[in-house]
C-alpha cells in the first residue's frame, strides 16, 4: 500500500511538472505555481520537497538559455538586486523550515496568495518608467523576491512587475530575470545542500522531473495551442485564482473544505528532520 502510495505521489508530480512546464513556455513563469498548486491540493508531497524539485527543474533550462543570451544581462539592476536576493533567499528558506512545522496554515495561505498574484500579473502591462529606478529600489525588490523565492522557489510578480517598468530593452529585462532565478536557484540548493536536505528522495524526484519538463516544453513549441493570446490568459488566469483561492480557503477552513490526509512522501536528510505536509498531516521522523 506504501509503494502504491508513493508512485501515485510521483505521478502525480510529474503531471504537474508536465502541465506546468507547458503553461511555463507561455507565461514565463508558470511551472512553480502549477507544481506547488497541485501538490498543496493533492497532499502529493510537502511544500520543502516541491520546492526544491521546482528549483532542480528549473536550473538546466536556465543555464541553457544564459549560455546563449549572457550578454544581454543588465549587469548595474542585476548586482543591485542580487545584494538582497541573497539574504532574502537565506531568510526565505529559514521560514519555510520554520513554518513548515509550526504554522503550516499560514504558509499554505500565502502560497495561495502568491498564486492568485499570478494570476493577476498575466493581465497586468506596466508601464515603462521615463528613468530607471533608484539602486535601493532594486535591492527591496530582491530582498522581497528572494524571500518568495527561499519560501516557494518562485521569485515571485513583484520582481517581474519592477523590471518591467524600467526603460531598457526588452532582452535585457528577460535576461536578467532568468540569471536573477537562476542566482535564486543555486542559492537555494546551496544552502539545502550543506544542511543535508538533498536526500536521495528528493534528487531523484528532481531528476526524473527534467526529462518530463523538457519534453512539456517541447510539445508547446512543436504543436502550440491553437488558441489566441488573449485566451490562454484567461484560462491561465482562471486556473490560478481558482487553484490559489481553493488553497487559501482549504488553510483558513481546513475542516470544511478538505479531510486530513496520511501524506505520501516526506523529507528525509541525513539527521532526523520533520517536514510536515501541506496541511493536515502530523510532521513524519
Amino acid at each position: 500500500m506504501e509503494l502504491h502510495s508513493q508512485l501515485h505521489s510521483l505521478l502525480i508530480i510529474l503531471v504537474a511538472v508536465a502541465v506546468g512546464s507547458y503553461l511555463q513556455a507561455f507565461t514565463g513563469f508558470a511551472l512553480g505555481i502549477v507544481v506547488l498548486a497541485i501538490a498543496v491540493l493533492t497532499h502529493a508531497a510537502p511544500i520543502a520537497i516541491v520546492a526544491t524539485t521546482i528549483t532542480i527543474v528549473a536550473l538546466p533550462g536556465i543555464a541553457i538559455a544564459l549560455v546563449r543570451h549572457w550578454q544581454h544581462i543588465d549587469r548595474a539592476s542585476f548586482f543591485q538586486t542580487l545584494i538582497g536576493l541573497v539574504p532574502g533567499t537565506l531568510l526565505g528558506l529559514w521560514l519555510l523550515g520554520k513554518m513548515g512545522k509550526e504554522h503550516t496554515a499560514l504558509l499554505q495561505l500565502l502560497l495561495g496568495g502568491l498564486i492568485v498574484a499570478g494570476g493577476i500579473a498575466l493581465f497586468i502591462k506596466p508601464r515603462p518608467h521615463p528613468s530607471r529606478s533608484s539602486p535601493v529600489s532594486f535591492v527591496m525588490m530582491g530582498l522581497l523576491g528572494g524571500l518568495m523565492g527561499g519560501m516557494f522557489s518562485i521569485p515571485g510578480p513583484p520582481l517581474i512587475y519592477h523590471y518591467y517598468r524600467q526603460p531598457v530593452f526588452i532582452q535585457a529585462i528577460r535576461t536578467s530575470l532568468l540569471a536573477l532565478s537562476g542566482a535564486m536557484s543555486l542559492i537555494r540548493l546551496i544552502m539545502q545542500g550543506l544542511q543535508g536536505e538533498l536526500n536521495a528522495e528528493v534528487m531523484s524526484l528532481g531528476t526524473l522531473s527534467i526529462p518530463v519538463a523538457m519534453l512539456a516544453s517541447w510539445l508547446y513549441v512543436r504543436f502550440p495551442p491553437q488558441l489566441s493570446d488573449l485566451s490562454m490568459r484567461r484560462g491561465a488566469f482562471a486556473l490560478f485564482v481558482a487553484m490559489g483561492g481553493f488553497i487559501s480557503l482549504t488553510a483558513v477552513l481546513p475542516n470544511a473544505l478538505a479531510a486530513p490526509v496520511k501524506p505520501a512522501m516526506s523529507a528525509r536528510s541525513g539527521k532526523t528532520i520533520s517536514v510536515v505536509s501541506p496541511q493536515y498531516s502530523k510532521p513524519v521522523p
